[in-house]
């Protein structure tokens, strides 16, 4: 006897005797759909596992992927601020321009005036000038000389052709003043390099 067309168990072993051939029953189709549902979870559970990485291949987990630190911001770097106290190419606010006025044939090229809390204001002059070493030392000597500064002989500072001193003594009642100025000629061949530094009596007015 057979079902759905399959031989039973009796006429199962009479064709495996008259055949020589084994015959299997098929799977009932409630057993056969249980498979495939299974199949199917099986799949859907592995596709889960995975994370599509940027370039849409599969990779690895997003947490796992290594993070990009931004770059710290570059120092910034301050600006140098402008000295009021000094001039490039004139005279500074507040310099004795009395004592020391620009000689003939000469160009400043740079002065500072900075006044301290004792009376007295720290000035420095540059000057340029096509005369010569002696003939700058005497232009720059006359005024002083009139203003009362004595002029004290003084050796050649290194890498100078000529440097003086001049100093003014002022008797107060509060203490003597002393005023000081040094002045250094650099002659480079074609032109003679002033420089005048010191301190002096703050003007007046």
């Amino acid at each position: 006897m057979t079902v759905d067309g399959t031989p039973g168990a009796t006429g199962g072993r009479s064709w495996r005797a008259r055949y020589g051939v084994r015959v299997t029953r098929r799977p009932s189709a409630p057993a056969a759909l249980a498979a495939l549902v299974g199949v199917a979870l099986v799949t859907v559970v592995l596709a889960a596992g995975c994370t599509p990485a940027p370039s849409g291949r599969l990779g690895t987990p997003a947490d796992d992927m290594p993070s990009v630190q931004p770059s710290p911001p570059a120092p910034v770097t301050a600006l140098p601020t402008f000295d009021a106290s000094t001039a490039v190419g004139g005279y500074a606010e507040g310099f004795p321009q009395d004592l020391l006025p620009t000689p003939a044939g000469a160009q400043i090229v740079a002065s500072s005036a900075q006044s301290d809390d004792g009376g007295l204001t720290r000035v420095s002059l540059n000057l340029s000038s096509a005369r010569t070493t002696d003939e700058v030392l005497a232009d720059v000597g006359a005024p002083l000389a009139a203003a009362g500064f004595a002029e004290t002989a003084a050796g050649a500072g290194s890498g100078l052709t000529a440097q003086t001193a001049w100093t003014r003594r002022t008797d107060r009642p509060e203490g003597q003043l002393v005023e000081t100025l040094l002045v250094g000629v650099l002659d480079d061949g074609a032109r003679r390099l002033v420089t005048i530094s010191g301190t002096v009596q703050a003007p007046q007015g």
